[in-house]
């Protein structure tokens, strides 16, 4: 009997540890450490908020805040517009909106959604900005640089400055307009060859020439082409994409006149954007978009310090660097193909309204989206 009961014992004992050893080794598994070395939940216990902007997942589907009364009306602002495309509203670092409008494809009946892609138009000009300021931060040029060391025989060069390039303050413009050329290289060229001293240098005319020139700085600088400078400064975090990328890619647009009208402005020939390099070849989401900018505010692109001179002034205009700098926010505008792209964001990303416009209006879309975001803000 002494050994029955031995044996059970050593059993009970065997069985006991096992369990402990599996317990403490399934523990153990699920932990996670983070940089001081504290011991983290695991992710299956960290409960995700549906509206936040901290996770991107949440811009890649329909988001709405039926309880928000602020939501509530600005839905109903956006549906009696007649509105077609994508709308992202961000308010106090909620999602209050997100949501598209419309068709994509009129003839398929395809809708349009928060993963729909449009044509960022001149907001890429802030992109142009962007590299340019990176090679500021590392020192190669500053926003004094002179024109004339890299362009003598546009006029004024020696006069002309990087920051009257990107606050449009320089006063060149181009003589003639550019059609059928080789590629993007071939239309910054153009432009630099062509440029002419057309404004007082210190006053401000919106012209793209502006951002042409830099883009050739870039490459200047680089010895790389735009794309590839793109696509080292930002890799695919927010996956802008070339022209041919958005025709392959499954969530393209087709842009059109107005709402009566089936027949597509934006087709699936590309070949008119190229001479849109560095100014508006690109295209995006509106979760992506916002991403970017809220991203390039809270110095995660470049140094803060740096994006202060980004979109300083020059002679109190508003407009730098691809945008319009006002006291509280930053404004974004741009049209091509009629797609129509509006951005406001105040300065620190809290809030914004993002508008992708794929069908032209006969009043601008900015207007709404600026009403929606003086909503938001006061």
């Amino acid at each position: 009997m002494k050994y029955f009961f031995a044996k059970i014992s050593l059993f009970l004992l065997a069985f006991f540890g096992a369990f402990l050893f599996c317990v403490f080794r399934s523990g153990d598994q699920n932990k996670l450490t983070g940089k001081s070395g504290q011991t983290l939940l695991p992710y299956r216990f960290h409960k995700i908020d549906q509206f936040s902007v901290k996770y991107k997942e949440n811009f890649n589907r329909p988001k709405f805040q039926k309880k928000n009364p602020l939501a509530v009306l600005i839905k109903e602002k956006v549906t009696r517009s007649n509105f077609s495309g994508s709308i992202l509203v961000i308010h106090k670092n909620k999602i209050l909106l997100n949501a598209g409008y419309g068709y994509a494809d009129k003839n398929t009946k395809t809708l349009n959604t928060p993963e729909s892609l449009y044509g960022m138009a001149s907001i890429q000009k802030g992109l142009t900005a962007l590299l340019i300021m990176k090679q500021i931060q590392i020192g190669k040029i500053s926003l004094q640089t002179k024109l004339d060391l890299f362009y003598p025989k546009i006029p004024n060069a020696a006069k002309i400055s990087i920051h009257n390039l990107l606050t449009m303050t320089s006063g060149l413009s181009a003589k003639g307009n550019p059609t059928n050329l080789k590629d993007g290289n071939a239309y910054i060229d153009w432009y630099v060859n062509h440029a002419i001293q057309k404004y007082p240098i210190g006053s401000w005319h919106y012209d793209a020439t502006n951002f042409k020139i830099l883009a050739g700085i870039l490459r200047i600088l680089t010895k790389k082409s735009y794309a590839d400078n793109l696509k080292n400064a930002l890799g695919r975090k927010f996956d802008f994409l070339s022209p041919s990328e958005f025709i392959a890619n499954k969530n393209h647009t087709y842009s059109y006149k107005n709402n009566v009208t089936n027949q597509a402005t934006f087709s699936k020939d590309p070949s008119y954007l190229q001479r849109e390099v560095a100014t508006g070849n690109l295209f995006t989401t509106t979760g992506n978009l916002y991403l970017y900018f809220l991203q390039l505010l809270d110095g995660k692109l470049i140094p803060k310090k740096i994006v202060k001179q980004m979109y300083s002034k020059i002679n109190g205009f508003a407009y730098a660097s691809g945008a319009y700098n006002y006291p509280q926010y930053y404004k974004a505008h741009g049209y091509i193909l009629n797609y129509e792209p509006s951005v406001f964001i105040s300065k620190n990303g809290a809030n914004a309204v993002i508008m992708l416009s794929n069908v032209s209006s006969k009043v601008s879309w900015e207007k709404l989206a600026e009403k929606i975001f003086q909503k938001i803000i006061f």
